[in-house]
């Protein structure tokens, strides 16, 4: 994990030669700790340290495409509250990134398994308790939907 951390934190993109000198760096910058117990080091991430692998896993997300399509939708359903408007764009821009389809404001379709990367995505703006999924056989459009998907 740490080392995962420090290759993502420095975009390394090759194992560095003196780790030491990587957790130093991220002490001063406050993303890390080291804690002595007994004859071992603990080292943990700072709340700022795990803001800044959060963002840096968002940036990162992908869903991986199967190779074989099980002939069902999954569709995304939220209703976020207006105060939280700007946590909703970021869920639709996401989920437009991430390649699924609007069927309409407040519902987007995918063909793949998503859930874990669209509660992620919900759960990094707060607002997971909005976001529903459904998993669908029959829909309208579906042969729209099939064609725009390559399916």
């Amino acid at each position: 994990m740490t080392k995962m951390l420090v290759k993502e934190i420095f975009g390394l993109n090759k194992k560095p030669e003196n780790y030491s000198r990587y957790f130093s760096k991220l002490r001063k910058q406050k993303l890390l700790y080291i804690k002595k117990i007994g004859g071992d080091h603990i080292v943990s991430l700072t709340e700022r340290g795990e803001e800044i692998l959060l963002r840096f896993n968002y940036e990162n997300l992908e869903i991986k495409e199967r190779k074989i399509w099980d002939r069902n939708f999954r569709m995304v359903i939220f209703d976020i509250p207006e105060t939280k408007r700007n946590a909703r764009d970021s869920l639709r821009e996401k989920m437009k990134e991430l390649g699924l389809v609007k069927f309409n404001d407040s519902v987007w379709v995918y063909p793949y398994p998503c859930q874990k990367e669209i509660d992620f995505v919900a759960n990094y703006w707060k607002i997971g308790k909005y976001v529903h999924f459904a998993l669908v056989r029959d829909i309208t459009n579906k042969d729209y939907l099939e064609k725009y998907f390559n399916l």
